[in-house]
């Protein structure tokens, strides 16, 4: 797994597309019967998890062979311990009259659906921000078999937005939301949401988009300047990826950072404008990943609006610029390995790669003295000041 992308994210399959507009298509025309007629081909793109719960065959990436939206372990499983368990809510629950959480890139409603049966005892008003892009990812939820209570809440607004925009004509979602349950469905760009809807403060934020080099735009240092402003001090942004640029990016839009659960994969990550709110920080090795090298270089989106050809290669042409010049290049996980006795690497051919990496730049070996002043900090500070820490004493070494 490289350090630029982890877990990804991956579209509906073309043909679950399709049909979803087929669908809208013949409900309009006043076909009671729609949904009916096409469950079975809808379901059809439905893959069982191991905990019962189902998730959806993904589109083709480019040569690979298609793969599904979440974790085969199970996905309703996976949105509780990656995104609701973590999130301190029920705490917060249990000291406030009501609540507010983002759910961004919502998806098939899992992470909406976990918190609310995770709360579901408590005496709580709760909103949720839903932010999805995809229309045809919401009314393929419609058919998904329910995976709690809870699920046919999600549903129930979900099938009234879809009739309140003329996808849609007939009631047949059967749930009664709970009085102090409020769902608001928002389909459009997350940045759009976050520059012209979204209003008061989170809770809590689920950042759930497809994977960073896929959706770059939701992983800015900027979207995540902006979300800023709707956060209360103690709330958390949890997010599945552990990807450095991603943490980069939210380190330089001010955010105290940590290592989100580890679901039979890599751990995600934690971020909080308090330091207090952190319990789990990042690894050494993992800040000196961030802070060194070419691949924390963070993508940038100045206002919220540039696409992903922008966005990508802006990152790249200063990673271009950058490497091995004013930061450690990330070949071979150099990064990983600076500060380390090169005789402690067994792979003699590794060991000389990486001590010519780092000649290049002026220094003897991997532990050069002056490297080790480089990675000479505090070792109590936060991940976030150890991360800025670090990037200061190469700045001051290299000149």
């Amino acid at each position: 797994m490289s350090d630029d992308d982890t877990h990804s994210r991956l579209e509906l399959l073309e043909q679950n597309k399709l049909l979803i507009h087929e669908l809208f298509q013949l409900e309009q025309d006043g076909h009671k019967d729609a949904r009916e007629l096409y469950h079975d081909e809808i379901a059809g793109f439905f893959i069982r998890t191991d905990d019962g719960s189902y998730t959806l065959t993904s589109d083709k990436r480019e040569s690979q062979d298609s793969e599904t939206l979440h974790s085969k372990y199970g996905a309703f499983s996976e949105s509780y311990e990656k995104f609701v368990n973590p999130s301190n809510l029920l705490a917060i629950a249990q000291n406030k009259k009501s609540i507010r959480v983002l759910d961004i890139c919502s998806g098939i409603g899992y992470n909406t659906t976990a918190l609310l049966t995770h709360l579901k005892d408590e005496d709580v008003e709760i909103e949720i921000d839903m932010v999805e892009s995809s229309i045809e990812t919401l009314a393929t939820v419609l058919f998904i078999p329910d995976v709690s209570k809870a699920y046919g809440y999600v549903k129930k607004e979900i099938e009234s937005y879809l009739i309140d925009n003329g996808y849609l004509q007939f009631n047949k979602v059967l749930s009664n939301v709970p009085e102090n349950i409020h769902i608001n469905i928002h389909v459009c760009d997350a940045r759009e949401f976050v520059k012209n809807q979204a209003k008061g403060k989170y809770d809590a934020v689920f950042l759930d988009p497809y994977s960073p080099s896929k959706s770059p735009e939701l992983y800015t240092v900027d979207f995540f300047a902006k979300i800023k402003q709707f956060l209360e001090d103690y709330a958390l942004i949890l997010t599945y990826t552990a990807a450095s640029p991603v943490r980069s990016a939210l380190v330089h839009a001010g955010y105290h950072l940590g290592q989100g659960p580890t679901f039979h994969r890599s751990g995600g990550t934690i971020a909080s404008l308090s330091a207090d709110m952190i319990t789990t920080p990042l690894s050494f090795s993992d800040e000196k990943v961030i802070a060194l090298s070419d691949v924390g270089v963070p993508y940038i989106d100045p206002d919220l609006n540039d696409d992903y050809e922008t966005i990508v290669s802006r990152r790249q042409s200063t990673r271009e610029k950058i490497r091995g010049v004013n930061v450690f290049p990330s070949s071979s996980k150099l990064p990983r390995y600076i500060g380390l006795d090169p005789e402690s690497i067994e792979d003699v051919n590794l060991r000389e790669k990486l001590n010519n990496y780092v000649r290049a730049m002026g220094f003897e070996s991997i532990n050069d003295y002056r490297i080790h002043d480089i990675l000479n900090i505090d070792p109590n500070l936060s991940s976030r000041d150890q991360i800025l820490a670090l990037e200061e004493n190469l700045r001051k070494v290299l000149g």
